[in-house]
C-alpha cells in the first residue's frame, strides 16, 4: 500500500521562508483555520477509508493540542514537523536538536508519547543538510521522510534513491517521483497536484511504478479555497509571485485529493515499517 501523508500547518505562518514581509517569524502562532481544515482531512480519511501520518508542526501542537488527540483517537500515525518550521540548512547542529526536542516534548503533552517518523520543512533535508539525519537517529526516530529525489532551488536531492531505503541507520521515504526522459518528476502532491491537470497526476503516478510504497502527501490548507489570507503587506516582488502562485488552482484542489483519495488505498507509515524490517 501507497502513504498518504499530511503537514499539518497553517499556510501563513508555515510559508516565512517565501515571504518578505515585515513582522513574518518563525513560531508565530498558526491560524486557528488549521484546526477547521486538519478536521476536513480527518473526516476525508474517514469518508474514503484510508489511514495516514500526520506531521505535525511543534507549534500547532502548542496552542491545538486537542487536534494531536483528535487525531490519534481516529487512528492516525501522529510523526513530527519540526517545532516553527524553519529550513533545516538554515540552523546549525545544535538549533536543529533544540527545534526537533521542543517540537517532540509539545507533541508528548498533546498525547503522541511514541513519535516515530520525521519531516523537515519544506523537504530541507539536503545535500548540505545530511547531518540532520544523524541527529533524529540518536533522538530515537525510526524513520524520515525529508528528502525530495528531484532537483530544485529550495529542496532536493536530485542523486538520491526515489525508493524506500536506509540512511543514516534510518528508513528513508521519499515523495513520489515519476521517472521520465532520465528526470525526475514530482507527483507526490502539494503544490504540483494543485498546478498540474489530474489526468496527468494519474498517469505519472501509474508510471511511478508499484513495486514499493509510495508517498504522497497535502497540507490542510489545501482543502480549503479561501485559506490564503495575507496577514501583512507583501513589499517584494518574490512575495507576490508565491502569493500568485498559490491562488491557481486552490479551487479544484480539495476535489483533486477526494479523488487521489478515491481511487487509492493508502495507510500510514506506522503501519508498513514491520513489513521491512531492519535491513
Amino acid at each position: 500500500m501507497n502513504v498518504l501523508t499530511v503537514d499539518v500547518e497553517d499556510w501563513w505562518s508555515s510559508s516565512v521562508d517565501l515571504f518578505s514581509a515585515d513582522g513574518v517569524q518563525h513560531g508565530q502562532q498558526p491560524h486557528p483555520s488549521v484546526v477547521a481544515n486538519t478536521l476536513r482531512a480527518l473526516d476525508l480519511f474517514s469518508e474514503t477509508g484510508n489511514k495516514g501520518t500526520f506531521f505535525f508542526l511543534g507549534t500547532v501542537a502548542e496552542s491545538y493540542p486537542d487536534l494531536v488527540r483528535e487525531t490519534i483517537r481516529r487512528g492516525h500515525e501522529v510523526g513530527c514537523h519540526s517545532y516553527a518550521h524553519r529550513l533545516v540548512y538554515n540552523m546549525t547542529r545544535a538549533e536543529f536538536a533544540v527545534d526537533t526536542e521542543k517540537a517532540l516534548t509539545l507533541l508528548s503533552k498533546a498525547g503522541a508519547s511514541k513519535v516515530l517518523g520525521y519531516r523537515a520543512p519544506y523537504w530541507s533535508i539536503t545535500g548540505s543538510s545530511l547531518w540532520a539525519l544523524d541527529i533524529l537517529r540518536d533522538m530515537g526516530f525510526a524513520y524520515d521522510s525529508s528528502i525530495f529525489p528531484i532537483r530544485r532551488g529550495l529542496y532536493g536531492l536530485a542523486s538520491a534513491p526515489r525508493v524506500p531505503h536506509r540512511r543514516a541507520g534510518l528508513w528513508e521515504f521519499p515523495p513520489a517521483t515519476a521517472r521520465v526522459a532520465g528526470v525526475n518528476l514530482p507527483v507526490a502532491g502539494g503544490g504540483y497536484l494543485r498546478l498540474l491537470p489530474y489526468k496527468l497526476i494519474s498517469v505519472l503516478i501509474k508510471r511511478a511504478g508499484r513495486d514499493h510504497h509510495q508517498t504522497f502527501y497535502f497540507h490542510p490548507y489545501e482543502l480549503d479555497a479561501e485559506d490564503v489570507v495575507v496577514q501583512k503587506e507583501l513589499r517584494s516582488v518574490r512575495s507576490w509571485l508565491y502569493y500568485v502562485q498559490q491562488l491557481i488552482g486552490r479551487g479544484r484542489n480539495s476535489e483533486k485529493i477526494r479523488r487521489l483519495m478515491t481511487e487509492n488505498k493508502f495507510t500510514s507509515y506506522e503501519s508498513i515499517l514491520p513489513m521491512l524490517g531492519e535491513s
